[in-house]
Parts: C-alpha cells; structure tokens; sequence
C-alpha cells in the first residue's frame, strides 16, 4: 500500500477515494476520525491509501485531474441557463450534460 493523498477533512478523503474507486483503483482511508479530537490531541488528518502499489503513478495522476477540472470558467446551461462551477458534468439544477453546452 502507498499513500496517494493527505485530506483536509474527511469529506475530502472520501470524494478522492470515491474517485479512484470509480476508476478501478482499490484504496482506503486511513484516520477517519483523526480530526475529531480536538484540544491536546494532536490532529491527523484523513489519509487515502491504494492498496496496490503499481496503480500509485495512476492514482496521483487521477487525483491531479479531479482537482483540475474543478478550474476555470462556469459554465452556463443551455437548457435552464443556471450557472456551475466549472468541472461539473451535469447541470445542478436540470441534470442536463453540460458537455453540450
């Protein structure tokens, strides 16, 4: 196992693993409640593991493209006109591919 990804919260650990579960990359979170004890604790932050060590170079790839997409321009619907952020797929308030637009 290696470890792919340091998380500012939990929330973010589980978008990053959902990710790479979702590309055929098997990985798991490590201090899920690291952050919960707050005071003299120190805090751990989560952490996403792969589990297989050839799919790391992948992983980190995978991970920077997440991060990426959700960069630039928003992007208007054509068939509601709501704005989104860019990166989304699918328009929040329709549902409509946003590849169209």
């Amino acid at each position: 196992m290696k470890r792919a990804y340091i998380a500012d919260s939990l929330i973010d650990g589980q978008l990053v693993a959902d990710w790479l579960t979702g590309n055929g990359i098997p990985c798991e979170i490590f201090h899920q409640n690291g952050s919960g004890a707050l005071g003299e604790l120190p805090v751990t932050h989560p952490e996403v593991w792969v589990k297989r060590n050839p799919d790391i170079d992948k992983a980190t790839n995978l991970i920077s493209i997440m991060f990426d997409n959700n960069t630039g321009a928003p992007v208007v619907c054509r068939n509601c006109n709501e704005t989104n952020p860019a990166g989304f797929d699918v328009c929040w308030q329709c549902q409509t591919s946003l590849s169209v637009c």
